[in-house]
This record gives structure tokens, C-alpha cells and sequence, in this order.
């Protein structure tokens, strides 16, 4: 038995609205099928254009709730097995297109967050060579590489090419 503390009355927990029959099921899943279908392309047209993350963020928070929905109420409906036998044909073939055109959607937005994935690693990558070159530099100020020969030019800044005088000649 849960402990409750009855100091601090606690607020109802407000229930799902989710729908009671097969027929208002099948039609709130075509319906969220549509929007879903739409938000997938819009999701995949903004990650190829290189959109700002925060508008990335936007969308994919509003994909969430979409998706978990899309879960039960298809969960629901798979489950009901005679109300899904008895639906109208018409609303049976709205499920198939709608389902047709989500999976298309899924596919080409996990084709677009694949690419886009793939040239921001190669950017990351990018830097992160450049970045290790640069802190590869030499630590003396007599190197081979500048100047042609044993000459002195001066070293390169920041705090890994650091130089000190010997002061024991």
C-alpha cells in the first residue's frame, strides 16, 4: 500500500483521453498519422537546410508526445482485433495510406538526420585536427621548420609553446 501524506493534499492525476472504440481510434490515428507524416517532413527539410539547433530542439520536442500517442493508440487498435475487422473500408484504406506515407516520412528523415550526422562529424573532426596540429607545434624556438635552418624565429604563443631562459650559462 502507498504511503500518502495527507498534510499536503496531492492534485488528481488528470486521465488520458485516449479513444474508447476501434472506429474513434482509427480515426485519431489517421489523423495523428497526417500531422505526425507532417512534422517528419518538416523535421527532415530542416535538418538538409542546416537550421539552428534550437529550432531542431522545437521540433523534435514536439515530436515526442506525438510519437507516444502514435504508440498507444496504434497499440490500442492492434490489440482490438474484432473492432478492427469491423471498420469501414473506406477508413480501413485512409489507415493504409496514412501508414504508408508515415513510414515514407520515418525513412527520409532517418536518411536526413543520417547525412546531416555524418557532415557534422566530419566538421567535428575537422577542428579537432586542426586543433591538434596547432598544439603539435614545437615547444623551442629553434626548430627546423621555420626559418630553413638552425636560425631563431620566434616561438609560436599559448600556453603549450611556452619558452625559458636558461639562465646556469
Amino acid at each position: 500500500m502507498d504511503k500518502v501524506d495527507v498534510r499536503f493534499p496531492q492534485q488528481a492525476r488528470p486521465t488520458a483521453n485516449l479513444p474508447k472504440n476501434a472506429q474513434e481510434r482509427a480515426i485519431a490515428l489517421v489523423e495523428l498519422m497526417v500531422r505526425l507524416t507532417a512534422l517528419l517532413e518538416r523535421e527532415s527539410a530542416a535538418v538538409r537546410a542546416r537550421r539552428p539547433a534550437k529550432e531542431l530542439a522545437q521540433i523534435v520536442k514536439d515530436k515526442q508526445p506525438m510519437t507516444l500517442v502514435y504508440e498507444e493508440v496504434s497499440r490500442l487498435l492492434r490489440v482490438d482485433r474484432d473492432g478492427l475487422a469491423s471498420l469501414p473500408p473506406e477508413l480501413k484504406t485512409a489507415l493504409k495510406e496514412a501508414t504508408g506515407k508515415l513510414y515514407a516520412a520515418t525513412a527520409d528523415n532517418a536518411e536526413a538526420l543520417r547525412v546531416g550526422s555524418a557532415a557534422q562529424k566530419v566538421m567535428v573532426d575537422t577542428v579537432v585536427g586542426v586543433i591538434s596540429r596547432q598544439q603539435k607545434a614545437p615547444s623551442t624556438a629553434y626548430a627546423a621548420h621555420m626559418g630553413g635552418g638552425r636560425g631563431y624565429s620566434a616561438p609560436p604563443s599559448g600556453p603549450r609553446t611556452s619558452a625559458a631562459l636558461n639562465t646556469r650559462l
